[in-house]
């Protein structure tokens, strides 16, 4: 019992800390894509696919990766994908984006976690119904993961000779097997798992978030915060009404795509997309859409 919690301490620090390292945003992913640097996008979006090959060491061990695949209607998916990606455009950062911005000392993002778990809550009472369940899938046994995950490495090694950049390869690689390896010892350690759980105690009476599932997810934001501390990026912004209101108004708007998809964007990146089924690309791919299309008319807005 103290090796595991040690261990998922251990492990969330190292993913905090990496994913500080490696800018891990979609929005800034999603950015870059537009400027013509695709390799944080392929590289971000790709992560989970990375943490696919402990599978081996996974099904030796008997241990199952809590994969899934929503069981929700295409209309929903897209929807619910397309108004968190706007909405993420908006608050200037994704889920791991926001909590990243926020170890950094812009304490602004506190706003858009409390929006979150706000957007949540209200999508629960709008709908008045009983929670979509997931399609558990935890083998991983067939041999066209392993096709995709060589094509992908292809492409980023390519990438890589065009534009360099070959540390966000490596991260990338790094922070599949650490995200990966958490699974084993707490599942439900992702950000947006973590808010879910906390918008849940407000219907919920009986719900409850463990000691060890703060401490996780205070060991992943001491992570980001060392990173930033190590290189000198952390810069305290203060909080400004203006731009609270905003950020509360994006993470209302996040925790309702999100709810209505099953997850943001780190759970569509490491449990839902890896299943590599159409069901479970939707999410993802309505996603990058909403950011891509909002970041084109922000730009030629600003023009």
């Amino acid at each position: 019992m103290v090796f595991s919690l040690l261990m998922a301490l251990v492990l969330a620090f190292l993913i905090g800390w990496v994913s500080q390292r490696m800018g891990m945003c979609l929005v800034k992913a999603s950015e870059q894509l537009l400027a013509g640097r695709p390799t944080l996008f392929v590289a971000l979006t790709s992560c989970g696919l990375f943490g696919l090959m402990l599978a081996p060491i996974y099904r030796f061990s008997g241990v199952s990766l809590p994969l899934y695949s929503p069981d929700i209607s295409y209309p929903l998916l897209v929807s619910g994908g397309l108004l968190f990606g706007v909405a993420s455009v908006l608050n200037n950062g994704c889920s791991v984006g926001t909590l990243t911005r926020f170890a950094c000392g812009n304490f602004n993002k506190l706003f858009t976690m409390i929006g979150w778990i706000l957007g949540m809550v209200l999508w629960y009472y709008m709908r008045m119904m009983p929670e979509q369940k997931s399609i558990l899938m935890p083998e991983i046994s067939s041999s066209h993961y392993w096709l995709l995950i060589g094509v992908v490495a292809l492409v980023l090694i390519f990438l890589v000779g065009i534009h360099g950049n070959k540390h966000l390869v490596f991260s990338s690689m790094l922070l599949g097997a650490l995200t990966s390896a958490l699974y084993a010892f707490e599942p439900s350690w992702t950000p947006s798992v973590f808010f879910y759980n906390v918008s849940q105690m407000f219907w919920q009476a009986d719900m409850a978030i463990s000691a060890r599932r703060i401490a996780v997810f205070v060991m992943l934001l001491a992570g980001m915060l060392s990173f930033s501390l190590y290189r000198r990026k952390f810069h305290f912004e203060a909080f400004t009404l203006s731009k609270a209101g905003v950020h509360l108004l994006a993470g209302i708007l996040m925790g309702i795509g999100a709810s209505m998809m099953l997850g943001g964007n780190d759970s569509q990146i490491l449990l839902v997309f890896p299943t590599l089924g159409v069901t479970s690309s939707i999410p993802l791919v309505s996603i990058a859409t909403g950011m891509l299309v909002s970041l084109w008319c922000k730009k030629r807005a600003t023009r």
